[in-house]
């Protein structure tokens, strides 16, 4: 949970209003909107005093700003926040980072962050254009003629924080080392690139993957199905223990093998699993295989 989330989530859970709140840490209510909307953070003086009324520490109240993606601290920052107001189909054009971050966020505006520990004229070197009309945003991410790809791969993260009431259809373009997509329920997110590593993590919905690079893919505390769009690919997939899932091979010349590389799922199969299950994973494509690292008794129905 984000600094702005705990913020009034412990307001809230106190029953005080933002001018009550002002009142007792002694600042305007305008400053508490800010904080609340992730346009700022207070300084020291004012997070003492909000640690003292809502009996929680600075630890508590910074973990994630303090490990903004991934437990990672940066030297430079560059925020974009623009204002949503109803669902719309989110078109990401990212480029190439070494990782991209999406989760969501309680406030009403998508937020895009752009952090670096080397690219020290990140907010010169990298801009975020938002064109938006009644279906359809377009975010996209320029970068500079001075910052090329591979210190781009090498360098760059981007936190993408869709808000909650309007999570609804994604497509995201990108070159990346790692996408992560954690604590959202979202209908459909649309990859479409190369990436190595895929992480989903306490996420909801439906992702498709299309790209032909080989990927490894950690699935933890996730629900919704998975789509491997690949040719000529060999991926990876494990997921959390006790994790339900079923495995549909939909491709041509593609199947599924366990960690010893024998065979789960060598032919063609379409239909739906019979029971409940936590995460389906179809394979489209041609020549392309999964290996599953996992125990394969916990697999359900992947036979026809």
């Amino acid at each position: 949970m984000t600094f702005q989330e705990k913020l009034k989530t412990l307001r809230k859970q106190k029953n005080i209003s933002q001018e009550q709140m002002a009142e007792k840490i002694h600042v305007s209510r305008q400053a508490i909107t800010k904080w609340e909307s992730g346009n700022g953070l207070p300084d020291i003086e004012n997070l003492i005093a909000i640690s003292g009324l809502f009996n929680e520490s600075l630890d508590a109240l910074l973990s994630e700003e303090k490990s903004l993606m991934s437990k990672h601290e940066f030297l430079y920052e560059s925020r974009t926040a623009y204002d949503l107001d109803s669902p719309k189909k989110i078109d990401l054009k990212i480029g190439t980072a070494h990782e991209v971050i999406i989760e969501k966020t309680m406030d009403e505006k998508i937020q895009l962050i752009a952090a670096s520990n080397k690219l020290d004229s990140l907010t010169k070197q990298v801009k975020v254009k938002i064109v938006e009309n009644k279906r359809r945003m377009d975010v996209v991410v320029k970068h500079s003629s001075d910052l090329s790809d591979s210190a781009a791969y090498e360098h760059l993260f981007i936190l993408v924080r869709i808000p909650v009431t309007f999570v609804a259809d994604i497509e995201l373009s990108a070159r990346l080392e790692n996408l992560k997509i954690r604590d959202i329920t979202f209908d459909r997110i649309e990859f479409d690139g190369k990436t190595k590593n895929v992480y989903l993590t306490n996420a909801t919905g439906h992702v498709e993957m299309n790209t032909h690079s080989n990927l490894s893919l950690e699935v933890t505390e996730a629900r919704g199905k998975i789509d491997l769009n690949q040719v000529n690919a060999v991926s990876k997939i494990a997921f959390a223990e006790g994790q339900t899932y079923y495995l549909k091979n939909a491709g041509r010349f593609t199947r599924f093998v366990d960690a010893a590389s024998k065979i789960i799922v060598g032919k063609r199969q379409t239909k739906d699993p019979a029971e409940p299950v936590d995460f389906i994973v179809e394979l489209n494509g041609w020549k392309s295989e999964v290996q599953v690292l996992t125990d394969v008794t916990r697999i359900k129905d992947v036979h026809l």
